[in-house]
């Protein structure tokens, strides 16, 4: 009997979710709007029904000689004065110059002969003119014309491009990108001003019809990447796209993955560094952040200042941010694990001395890291949700203040303060916050296993670890080249850098189409004095 109910139940929920299905799909039908008639009523009707006469849609009738004509746009997007040349050139300057407008073709004669605006866009539907209205333009209307005619008349409000407060820079550009889809092409635009560079625009989201944008170098990107991103981005079938991160679920290779398999970064600079070395870029209309594909794990350690740094200074910074995410991943599971298991691996006097400072802590040292931990995991999480003036403040105070009582009430001892303290430290050096909340999580998996089994359980963690970043596949291309694959003409943008004049070549697997980026033998040599060339 419970058997059959239960099945009974599974085929409801399974009937309802089909109609559910059926509802959502047959509103989105709806939302797709129906064609115009040319009748300027009727028409006009049909799209105060689809809006529900909602206040922000300004309506603003006009006569064009004896043709009737309407302009309809949102208030709150439009430039005012752009709205009223319109009007002004439909009704007074076609008087002036003699153009008349006829039943049927007030459209074709308003296009060639009367408007200038830089964009004129033809519709035949309600969602498409809803769509075009809502990125700031005017639709005008003429009596026997089945469509309406698209001005681009949007309000020039846009945030200031500024430094990005996430990726900050010592010695590189400061500029960042914003939600303006239009500027952001524009600063990747003044950085390669070439025509190889394309740019492809589509529409995705059924309700949003939100613009996203595949930009590469045509002849240096590879053809079959190319195809690839394209063809994912096309099959993202959704209602709506709010942002980047609606798109990187549907486009990653593994989706079961911690580690991020795309490259998120609000810096123009590093889209073009990536376009140059074959690779392609997503940006999203309405957010500030870009999508770098194909990406590999020592891409998310590369940050802009290796670069703009001297060659001694660039490698020990580079070589410290890897030592700073090994400390990050396993400090706290080997300090469990040696505690626990395996004491004769630290001198006879430290020894004595953490065992004499965790006398009197109920709690044994695997579940003071993991309760440190995670009170510590919360501060962050508070620091980032609170106003920015008290947030940095209020997360310091907290830890130094939980800290200090947790070791005064004999909760915690002052090793594991030191442990977590250090551990967070080192976290912060890593340049891509997606890596670090990825080895973040991965720390609690690294302390529960050197408590379990020590550092046994440590190295095996650390060995599955490796092989699940083997298996990894971003577009195709392994997540730990040029490591492994082993490519030796890579590793000079890897653990270390080397001289800009010694990296000759692309990355291997990304730029082969055109795998030079400069030619042999820049290196500095020094020359003679052209006096002492002229007097020989």
């Amino acid at each position: 009997m419970l058997d059959w109910l239960k099945d009974r139940l599974g085929l409801s929920q399974r009937t309802a979710s089909r109609n559910e299905e059926k509802d959502l799909s047959g509103f989105l039908r709806e939302a797709a709007g129906e064609k115009f008639t040319g009748k300027l009523e009727s028409d006009l009707k049909k799209i105060d029904a689809a809006g529900g006469s909602s206040y922000d849609i300004s309506l603003r009738r006009f006569w064009a000689g004896n043709l009737p004509g309407a302009l309809i746009y949102f208030e709150g997007l439009t430039d005012k004065r752009a709205t009223e040349e319109i009007i002004r050139t439909l009704v007074i300057e076609s008087k002036k110059i003699g153009v008349a407008l006829k039943k049927g073709k007030g459209l074709e004669t308003a296009r060639e002969k009367l408007l200038t605006a830089d964009e004129l866009i033809e519709v035949d539907n309600v969602a498409g003119l809803f769509a075009e209205l809502s990125r700031g333009g005017a639709a005008v209307f003429f009596d026997g014309s089945a469509g309406a005619l698209i001005c681009d008349t949007r309000k020039p409000k846009l945030r200031a491009i500024s430094e990005p407060e996430n990726e900050t820079t010592l010695r590189g550009p400061r500029d960042g990108f914003i939600e303006n889809l239009r500027v952001n092409t524009s600063l990747i635009r003044l950085r390669l001003p070439i025509p190889q560079l394309w740019m492809k625009k589509m529409t995705l989201g059924r309700l949003s019809n939100t613009e996203v944008v595949l930009i590469y170098i045509k002849g240096l990107a590879r053809e079959k990447l190319i195809r690839e991103v394209h063809s994912r981005l096309q099959q993202v079938d959704i209602d709506a796209i709010l942002g980047s991160g609606y798109l990187e679920d549907y486009i990653v290779d593994s989706p079961n993955t911690l580690f991020p398999l795309t490259y998120r970064t609000e810096r123009p600079d590093k889209v073009t560094a990536a376009l140059l070395e074959g690779r392609a870029v997503v940006l999203v209309a309405g957010t500030p952040f870009a999508l770098i594909v194909p990406t590999e794990l020592n891409m998310l350690m590369q940050a802009p200042d290796d670069y703009f740094e001297l060659f001694p200074i660039g490698v020990f910074i580079r070589l410290l941010r890897y030592a700073a995410l090994i400390i990050s991943l396993i400090l706290p599971g080997v300090y469990v694990g040696i505690v626990t298991f395996h004491p004769e691996l630290l001198p006879t006097p430290l020894f004595l001395r953490i065992i004499s400072t965790r006398e009197g802590v109920p709690f044994p040292v695997v579940a003071e890291m993991l309760i440190l931990e995670l009170i510590f995991e919360i501060l962050r999480e508070a620091g980032l949700r609170l106003p920015p003036a008290i947030g940095p403040a209020i997360s310091i105070v907290g830890a130094l203040i939980l800290g200090d009582a947790a070791i005064s009430a004999g909760l915690v001892s002052p090793g594991v303060v030191i442990v977590v303290a250090l551990t967070a430290i080192a976290g912060f050096s890593t340049p891509s916050f997606a890596l670090s909340t990825a080895i973040r999580l991965l720390r609690f998996i690294f302390t529960i296993a050197g408590a379990t089994f020590g550092l046994f359980g440590v190295q095996f963690a650390l060995l599955l670890t490796v092989i699940h970043l083997c298996s990894l596949r971003s577009f195709g291309v392994p997540y730990l080249s040029p490591f492994a694959p082993l490519i030796l003409s890579d590793l000079k943008d890897s653990l270390i850098t080397v001289w800009w004049w010694g990296m000759q070549a692309r990355p291997k697997l990304i730029g082969g189409r055109e795998p030079l980026r400069q030619p042999l033998g820049q290196k500095p040599q020094p020359g003679q004095d052209p006096e002492e060339d002229e007097g020989s």
